[in-house]
C-alpha cells in the first residue's frame, strides 16, 4: 500500500521578483508532478515561495531534492513532513497563487477549501502574514563580517591527580570576545563526568562532586579576566546533600581571588523538574549569595516553558539538539524564536550549544542571538582554553 506524504517548505527567490518566476515555475514542475502523481500548492508574496507537495513518499522526497538544487531560490527551510490520509490539494498537480500585500489567508480562491483548524491553514495563514521571514538575505551573508582572535589560555594542571578539567569558551559574536568559560570534568583517560561519578561509591560521589569543583576554580581564576565568568556543573545531590555547599563554593571563590558573579552553576530543566522542593532551595540560597545560576540543555527535556517561567534563571542555554541544522529546519526555528522572546522580554541572556557549522551560527545571529558555544569556534581543551580564529 502506497503511503501519502504531505510535506512542507519555505524559501527565498534569488529573482528580484518571485512574481514573474511562478508562472515559469508552474510550466516546469507540472510534467514531474503528473508521472509522479504529485499535487499541491505553490504560493508567493514576490519575494518568498511556500509550497506544500503531496504524493507518495518517494516521489515527495525526490521531487524535494530537485527543488533543493533549483537555482532560483535560497533559504530553503523544511517546515513540515508527515503521512496523510487524503490529499488537501487533489485536483492540481501544482496550484500556483499569488499573494499581495494587502491581503491574507482569508482571500483563497472559493474551490480551495481548508478547515480552518488544519496545519495546512494555519501554515499558509503564518506565511500570508509574514511571520517566517527569518531567511538570512545573501547580500547581507555577503556584507556580513565577523573576527574573533584569542590566543589560548593554559592554567597550571595538577600532575598528580587523576582527575582534570577541560575548559570551552562562551563566545559573543557581537563583542567578538570571551564571555565566560565552561569547566568540564575529565580523567586521565579521558571519561566524561557521567562515568567518572558513576564509578564511584554513591556515598562519596556526590562529597566529589562539590570538592572537585575547587580545583576548576582555581584553573579558571589563571585564565578569567574581571568581566568573565566560569560554569560548572553541579549534581543535585551535591547541593541537598551539603547545605552548606554555597559556603564551600564561595570560599573556594575567595581563596582564588574570583567574585561570587564569576561563578555560574548550570542546571538542567529535568533536575529542576524532578529533584523537588530541597533541590529549588538549595538553588535560591546559591543566588542569595551572589552565584549565578543557568539552566542548561533547555529543550531536551520535558519540561519547557512552564518550568522556565517559574524557575527564570540567570541564563539560558539552548540544548544542542535544536541548534542542529536549524539554518533549515523551521520547526526548530519556531522553537528558538518563542524561547528568544521570552528571554528578551525578560532580560534573561541566550546561549546556544552545540554550533558546529557556519549556516547554523549564521542564521541565528541573523535573528539577534549574541552567544555560543561549540565546535565551530572552540573545542573543549584539557587544563585551557584553545585559540579562536573565527573569520566571516
Amino acid at each position: 500500500m502506497t503511503v501519502l506524504r504531505q510535506l512542507v517548505y519555505r524559501s527565498r527567490s534569488t529573482h528580484s521578483d518571485a512574481f514573474q518566476q511562478i508562472s515559469q515555475i508552474e510550466t516546469d514542475s507540472l510534467r514531474f508532478n503528473t508521472d509522479n502523481s504529485i499535487t499541491g500548492l505553490l504560493l508567493t508574496d514576490g519575494e518568498y515561495f511556500f509550497q506544500v507537495i503531496e504524493g507518495p513518499g518517494e516521489h515527495v522526497q525526490a521531487l524535494f531534492e530537485k527543488i533543493k538544487a533549483d537555482a532560483r531560490h535560497n533559504n530553503i527551510v523544511k517546515i513540515c513532513e508527515h503521512p496523510i490520509s487524503q490529499r488537501d490539494f487533489g485536483e492540481w498537480n501544482l496550484r500556483t497563487l499569488t499573494l499581495k500585500s494587502d491581503r491574507s489567508c482569508y482571500w483563497l480562491p472559493d474551490d480551495i477549501y481548508l478547515k480552518r483548524d488544519s496545519q495546512v491553514y494555519g501554515l499558509i495563514n503564518s506565511f500570508a502574514n509574514g511571520r517566517w521571514r527569518g531567511c538570512l538575505p545573501e547580500a547581507h551573508r555577503a556584507d556580513l563580517h565577523r573576527a574573533i582572535n584569542t590566543s589560548p589560555l593554559a592554567a597550571k594542571l595538577d600532575e598528580q591527580s587523576e582527575y582534570q578539567f577541560a575548559f570551552q569558551p562562551i563566545i559573543d559574536t557581537h563583542l567578538g570576545r570571551i564571555s565566560s568559560i565552561e569547566a568540564l570534568l575529565r580523567d586521565n583517560s579521558g571519561r566524561y563526568p557521567e562515568q567518572i561519578l558513576a564509578d564511584l561509591d554513591k556515598s562519596k560521589r556526590y562529597e566529589f562532586d562539590l570538592t572537585s569543583k575547587q580545583y576548576a576554580i582555581a584553573m579558571a581564576s589563571e585564565m578569567l579576566q574581571p568581566s568573565q565568568s566560569v560554569s560548572i556543573n553541579l549534581m543535585p545531590g551535591a547541593l541537598t546533600q551539603f547545605p552548606d555547599a554555597g559556603d564551600y563554593l564561595l570560599s573556594y571563590l575567595k581563596t582564588y581571588g574570583l567574585r561570587p558573579q564569576q561563578l555560574i552553576v548550570e542546571v538542567t530543566e529535568n533536575e529542576i523538574l524532578n529533584e523537588g522542593d530541597a533541590f529549588m532551595s538549595a538553588i535560591e540560597a546559591l543566588r542569595a549569595k551572589g552565584i549565578r545560576v543557568a539552566m542548561d540543555d533547555f529543550g531536551s527535556g520535558y519540561a519547557g516553558l512552564s518550568v522556565l517561567a517559574d524557575f527564570l534563571p540567570d541564563k539560558i542555554k539552548l540544548d544542542r539538539a535544536i541548534a542542529c541544522n536549524i539554518h533549515e529546519h523551521g520547526p526548530r526555528q519556531a522553537i528558538v524564536n518563542a524561547v528568544m522572546e521570552f528571554a528578551t522580554t525578560l532580560g534573561i541572556p541566550l546561549i546556544v550549544e552545540g554550533i558546529e557549522k557556519m549556516d547554523e551560527w549564521l542564521w541565528l545571529q541573523h535573528i539577534g542571538i549574541q552567544k555560543f558555544q561549540g565546535f565551530l569556534f572552540a573545542k573543549p581543551k584539557l587544563g585551557g582554553v584553545e585559540a579562536i580564529r573565527f573569520q566571516t
